[in-house]
């Protein structure tokens, strides 16, 4: 049977290694995102300024597909925003609170999670708060990992987004070019 230190440790081990690998999916997914959404965006904006001439080469129909494509892209690509922004926060409170836990492990003192746990509820939004309710009770009942593994699979979920913002950006380009009429 494994010791407690070794649990211990083992434990900490997963905790800084999923906040690290949200942390490196959140910054290069966060990058690609913009990027793809401003050269999206800039190649429809032309598009659009030409529609007169572009719609001689391709369907009418198949640009609006394209279009709808395009907003749903842009819907999806908000959402991969707000997972980036609520990992990016949670990556800054773990780095922050992790700091905090080990000066009081080193000084003794006690902390009262109970109220750590209703003042940090009262500066959520509903959406967040219903998110972090299970991590925290997680946390209470003695899961510290519980919040590292939230952090790890909101960062999933931004991941899937973006692949989805990809895929909707390559379904229009794909929608203009089924439409290219033959002259």
């Amino acid at each position: 049977m494994t010791n407690p230190k070794e649990i211990q440790d083992a434990k900490d081990m997963a905790i800084s290694s999923l906040v690290v690998a949200a942390s490196k999916v959140n910054e290069s997914l966060g990058s690609f995102s913009s990027w793809l959404v401003a050269g999206v965006g800039a190649a429809f904006s032309l598009l659009l300024a030409s529609y007169e001439a572009v719609s001689r080469f391709v369907c009418a129909s198949h640009i609006q597909v394209a279009l709808l494509l395009l907003i749903i892209g842009l819907i999806v690509s908000i959402f991969a925003r707000l997972l980036a922004a609520m990992v990016s926060s949670a990556i800054g409170s773990h780095e922050a609170s992790s700091a905090h836990v080990k000066r009081l492990l080193a000084t003794g003192e006690t902390f009262d999670v109970e109220v750590f746990t209703a003042e940090f509820q009262k500066g959520l939004f509903p959406y967040q708060r219903w998110l972090t309710n299970r991590a925290m009770a997680k946390a209470q009942s003695g899961d510290f990992v519980a919040g590292a593994r939230l952090i790890a699979k909101l960062s999933q979920l931004q991941a899937l987004l973006v692949l989805g913002e990809a895929a909707l950006t390559i379904g229009a380009a794909a929608a203009l070019v089924a439409g290219l009429k033959t002259l």
